[in-house]
């Protein structure tokens, strides 16, 4: 397999002077000019082993820190997998706004102060059984 063009992917190309000492290449298809420099960035292995390793429970920092990249790096790549392949989930059925300040009245008797004033959003659909509760630390 011969040098391809890295805009189009070509394998005609024809010698176009050097570049910082670096032999320069014009594609015959799409008329870039390119140098045979290694591609940047991390191999598509290391990306889906990140992604692969932080799906089956490993956290972002172990992640990076077994790999040898950085944490930054490994959430782009699984951002990048998530736009591509995880659907947005849509809420269904309907939704309640719940003032969690009314769990306030049923804590009131223990001794240390709990309750908030935040509110909350429950949905309820199909694959909603039973009652929700929702406990927030204190502020």
């Amino acid at each position: 397999m011969g040098l391809r063009c890295k805009g189009c992917g070509a394998e005609e190309h024809v010698k176009n002077g050097l570049m910082r000492g670096k032999q320069r290449y014009r594609c015959k298809a799409c008329g870039l000019n390119f140098t045979d420099t290694p591609p940047r960035g991390m191999p598509l292995r290391v990306k889906v082993t990140a992604v692969l390793l932080y799906l089956s429970g490993l956290s972002m920092n172990r992640t990076a820190k077994l790999l040898g990249v950085s944490t930054p790096s490994v959430m782009t790549w699984i951002e990048q997998f998530a736009e591509v392949y995880a659907q947005k989930p849509e809420p269904e059925g309907r939704a309640v706004v719940v003032e969690l300040d009314e769990m306030w009245h049923f804590l009131k008797k223990r001794p240390t102060s709990s309750g908030s004033g935040r509110l909350g959003i429950v949905l309820q659909g199909a694959w909603l059984t039973g009652n929700v509760g929702a406990v927030t630390p204190p502020p």
